[in-house]
């Protein structure tokens, strides 16, 4: 379970013997996601925010303590490279989680330029992190802990909780597009707890977790960051800064036809600028959903109607036509909706 610099797909599970299955799962009932490949660093001390906001530029004022903020980290030439969630543990201390480990290795670094401001501590493989998704997660967790408590977190909230008796934080969000729980866990108590969480939930592979993600429009920045981009093109410029120039292009959701199923953890090496007519994909899956290929890519920003027809130069899909992003569940409320 130890966290890598970059991320690599070869190093997870794909799945865990049928996708559609893990991916109906999430969707009816409940399933559990190992992620634990995910980097975790606390940052605390007399002004930890003067360091995290050297990583990113999203603003953490009146943040509360128990309370997640989702953010975006830039190049030096202020392209996206990562994203992160930032956890406020209390006013001196921060967890910030991100699915690259070169952000938990620039925090250290950041420290050590200015030690008065704040220390960092990097889990270095020290963390599980599971990620409980789906309408019946609450349900699946209840017997494992304060139920009460766990019901009541807000969306973007956190609580420590007792997990099956080992103390965790557990975070209400998730990768899904459905309601569910993030839980970090010592990575001591990774295993055990794991055992519990797949007796009451179907384990779940990173396939079926690239779908549901491409399902609800959500970007994995390995794949939609391939392609230098700002936060406006993809759609997120409300949680960044203002982008250095004006955006050129727009991330979309398609459907498309392909003799060959997309492979899982392969998106282009050297992906292309979109030019007028044509579609730069940086994601695709098959989607039981959708009946066919689901896919996000990278179109001209006066092109991005839905129900507009694009080009693959690639050759690798055809019929591609743009969709309603997200197109799994287009209100996007179900995350938020409450327990019942």
């Amino acid at each position: 379970m130890a966290a890598t610099n970059a991320f690599d797909p070869t190093l997870l599970v794909r799945d865990y013997g049928d996708v559609e299955s893990e991916v109906a799962a999430c969707r009816e009932h409940a399933a559990v996601f190992d992620f634990s490949f995910m980097s975790v660093a606390r940052v605390s001390g007399p002004n930890p925010l003067k360091v995290i906001a050297q990583l990113t530029d999203r603003g953490l004022g009146g943040l509360d303590d128990g309370r997640i903020r989702y953010a975006l980290c830039r190049d030096s030439d202020g392209w996206l490279r990562s994203d992160l969630t930032i956890w406020k543990e209390a006013a001196d201390s921060y967890l910030v989680m991100s699915g690259l480990g070169q952000d938990t290795l620039d925090l250290t670094a950041l420290v050590q330029r200015d030690g008065r401001a704040a220390t960092v501590e990097v889990s270095d493989g020290g963390f599980g992190f599971f990620s409980v998704q789906g309408p019946g997660s609450l349900l699946a967790l209840g017997d494992l802990c304060d139920e009460a408590r766990l019901a009541a977190l807000p969306y973007f909230g956190f609580t420590r909780l007792n997990v099956a008796g080992v103390e965790c934080h557990v975070g209400r969000l998730g990768y899904t597009g459905e309601r569910g729980f993030e839980i970090v866990v010592p990575a001591l108590d990774g295993e055990q707890l794991w055992r519990e969480l797949v007796a009451r939930a179907r384990p779940a592979g990173f396939a079926a977790a690239d779908c549901l993600r491409i399902e609800a429009g959500f970007l994995l920045f390995a794949n939609e960051f391939r392609l230098p981009v700002m936060a406006e093109e993809v759609g997120l410029g409300a949680f960044a800064g203002n982008d250095p120039a004006p955006p050129r292009h727009r991330l979309v959701c398609f459907r498309a036809e392909s003799p060959q199923a997309p492979d899982f953890g392969s998106p282009p090496q050297d992906p292309a600028r979109p030019e007028q007519g044509t579609i730069t994909v940086t994601s695709a899956c098959y989607s039981a959903t959708a009946g066919g290929i689901l896919g996000l890519g990278y179109v001209l920003i006066d092109e991005a109607a839905v129900g507009r027809t694009f080009i693959d130069p690639t050759g690798r899909y055809k019929g591609v036509r743009t969709v309603t992003m997200p197109f799994y569940y287009t209100e996007k409320r179900r995350p938020r909706a409450a327990w019942i």
